[in-house]
């Protein structure tokens, strides 16, 4: 066996110092020199071969194959990105088409659908002034389908504005709409805000623990916030009133005006009310203050209405004794609530001026409730003549 005279060294310089140098360091240290040189010399090349393929080519070899990798990734990233781009500018186009309300929801449901194409996708449009959702909105064969009431409009935490993101229904910050004792979903809830208030929530949800990545989520929250904006763009263009002709007694809009404002209301989809106010017992104040005593009381109720609902709330003068209000975003207890005000300055208006008193009867529907305008209305007129029939001078609400 030959005796090593201290190759740590050796093994050093001929990292070092290459081919020639190892030779003769090899024979120095392990004293070789009986051996022939030739030998020693194709020894040493090995080992420098072996050193060379340690130290420079394996290690090239890695930085190649990170190199690789890394444009891998490169690459992918950029076709990410123009995937993302091309999203974008189709979602604008879409929504720059989108001459009303509903076409622009249904482009963000059709976006949605586009990012999260396994999931389950619906518009949950909320219970006026509430954290709770009342009605669903899917798509249909690519268009929107009508809107389904939500049983017991259970709450959504997104509605207070900001996203909410659950792994499991069962978790404790879970939205209420995704809990069910029997299926364990995960859920996205984006909120979808509609100029200062919230008109509803885009829902994606899907199998328990699968969530969209924070990437994603940030791509929805901008399909949200961009059709917010369209729409809010929609109704200024639209406007909130008609140019019918007005009733020259009361300067009310008529008939014609509520019909075609209702028309759009429907296609929004947003949540509202109709409110049928009569006068009670018309055909009496009619005979006992004539034609134009009967004018001057529909004034004074026309002025009543103005001055206590909201200005985007949409009155009009229907025929005699009778007038209708639609009220925007709003639900039963809301709607019935404020013609209650009205009943209320009504009474103190005829008590400041001295005037004659008469009062009336008024019936309220939600929208959520009737498949037609002209049901709408049936549903509208019972209220109203239950609340006659009670009596008068109080407010009835139409359910199912």
């Amino acid at each position: 066996m030959l005796e090593t005279r201290g190759t740590e060294p050796v093994r050093v310089a001929a990292a070092v110092l290459g081919p020639p140098v190892v030779a003769e360091l090899i024979v120095a240290a392990t004293d070789l020199a009986p051996l022939p040189s030739m030998a020693v010399r194709a020894a040493s090349w090995v080992l420098s071969v072996v050193i060379v393929v340690a130290v420079v080519i394996r290690p090239l070899q890695a930085s190649l194959a990170s190199a690789r990798l890394d444009a891998e990734d490169a690459h992918s990233e950029l076709r990410a990105m123009a995937t993302e781009v091309d999203f974008r500018e189709r979602f604008e186009r879409a929504l720059g088409q989108a001459g009303a309300e509903p076409a622009a929801l249904r482009a963000a449901l059709r976006a949605v659908h586009e990012l999260q194409p396994d999931a389950d996708v619906a518009l949950l449009l909320a219970v006026p002034d509430e954290t709770r959702v009342g009605w669903s909105v899917r798509l249909a064969d690519g268009d929107l389908a009508a809107a389904r009431p939500i049983p017991d409009t259970p709450g959504c935490a997104a509605l207070a504005g900001s996203t909410m993101v659950a792994s499991d229904s069962d978790a404790l910050d879970a939205c209420a709409h995704v809990k069910d004792p029997d299926v364990s979903v995960s859920s996205t809830c984006v909120p979808l805000r509609v100029g200062d208030r919230v008109l509803g929530t885009i829902s994606v949800v899907q199998a328990p623990g699968e969530v969209p990545d924070r990437h994603t989520v940030e791509v929805l929250e901008w399909v949200a916030d961009r059709t917010g904006t369209r729409i809010t763009e929609v109704r200024r263009l639209q406007g909130r009133r008609s140019a019918f002709r007005e009733d020259p007694a009361t300067g009310l809009p008529g008939p014609d005006s509520l019909e075609s404002h209702l028309r759009e209301s429907f296609r929004s989809l947003v949540p509202f009310c109709v409110a049928l106010v009569d006068i009670d017992d018309f055909d009496g104040v009619e005979h006992l203050r004539g034609t134009d005593g009967t004018e001057q009381v529909q004034q004074t109720l026309a002025e009543s209405l103005r001055c206590t609902l909201r200005p985007d709330d949409l009155i009009c003068h229907m025929d005699r004794g009778r007038f209708a209000a639609v009220l925007g975003n709003c639900g039963a207890t809301e709607a019935s609530l404020a013609i209650e005000r009205v009943r209320e300055a009504l009474t103190l208006s005829l008590a400041t001026a001295g005037a004659v008193p008469f009062t009336f009867s008024a019936g309220v529907v939600e929208s959520h409730r009737a498949n037609s305008i002209d049901d709408l209305f049936d549903r509208a007129r019972s209220a109203a003549r239950l609340a006659h029939g009670n009596g008068g001078n109080r407010v009835a609400v139409a359910h199912d």
